[in-house]
């Protein structure tokens, strides 16, 4: 047991480029703390979500902690330092610096044995229990929820899952959770429900449409996110990032799934817990 825990929030905003957050009206978002600029751990959603669930988050490079816990640097003595890692397993690594080391397949796993209630939800594809690959991102939350729909209308889905997440904080209230929410707007098509746009042919080709769509699916999303974290409260655990960027026409390249600057470059933020900055302090 981790002892007493805070709420967690992991939050992907899926196919999110970095330049679209910097230019988005998103008051919410930004107003949480220090956003940086990081490099995604793959390039499309399935394997950079395994890593996200393995507690491999993006990389700043800056060497700060819980934003850039895998570069190995060396002191003026020549010594071997690392920044801290938010959460990791503990195994198969060998150990290293970290806030939280958890036992499990996979950090789901590891909270939930740590007395912690899982609550997932997913817009993608990728995240359909119905799915052979879905279930393996899936299967490990004790209360999960998917929205289907035809054409892929759960890409849609960020109100119907900010109600089931709502739903789902109320009936655990008292408990501590760690709450996963994949948001399926900002990837192509860059659509919200109710969008002017909804069921026009699709912005590939035209980048300057395509920069200004996601931003817009960004901004629509951002007073929803906002209602959740609002409901877990000043203390919860917040790493809120883009699971990989997207080509829009550079170098002639479309979409994502492959290595790209564009794809590779995404906006993070991890603001750790009051109790952990906390602990950190009288440590020093």
């Amino acid at each position: 047991m981790l002892g007493a825990m805070p709420d967690r929030l992991l939050l992907t905003l899926d196919s999110l480029r970095w330049d679209v957050f910097c230019a988005a009206d998103a008051p919410r978002l930004k107003a949480l703390g220090d956003w940086k600029r990081a490099h995604a751990q793959a390039t499309y959603t399935f394997p950079a979500h395994m890593s996200y669930f393995a507690g491999k988050l993006p990389q700043t490079l800056d060497g700060a902690d819980h934003t850039d816990a895998v570069a190995i640097r060396f002191d003026e003595r020549g010594r071997a330092t690392r920044a801290k890692e938010l959460w990791r397993l503990e195994n198969p690594e060998a150990p290293r610096p970290a806030e939280v080391t958890l036992r499990g397949a996979n950090i789901i796993e590891g909270f939930a044995e740590a007395g912690a209630v899982t609550i997932g939800t997913g817009a993608m594809s990728w995240f359909n229990p119905a799915l052979a690959p879905g279930r393996v991102l899936t299967g490990a939350f004790e209360h999960y929820r998917f929205f289907d729909g035809p054409d892929h209308a759960s890409h849609r889905s960020g109100e119907l899952q900010r109600d089931w997440l709502l739903e789902m904080l109320d009936r655990s209230a008292g408990r501590e959770r760690f709450v996963f929410w994949n948001v399926g707007e900002t990837h192509y098509r860059f659509e919200y429900a109710g969008c002017p746009w909804q069921g026009e042919r699709g912005c590939y080709g035209d980048r300057a449409l395509s920069l200004e769509r996601q931003r817009l699916c960004l901004e629509h999303v951002d007073p929803i996110i906002g209602e959740v974290i609002d409901r877990l409260g000043d203390d919860a655990e917040l790493v809120l990032m883009a699971d990989h960027g997207e080509c829009l026409g550079e170098d002639g390249l479309w979409g994502h799934g492959f290595a790209h600057p564009m794809v590779m470059r995404v906006p993070m933020l991890v603001r750790p817990a009051r109790s952990v900055l906390a602990g950190n302090a009288d440590a020093a």
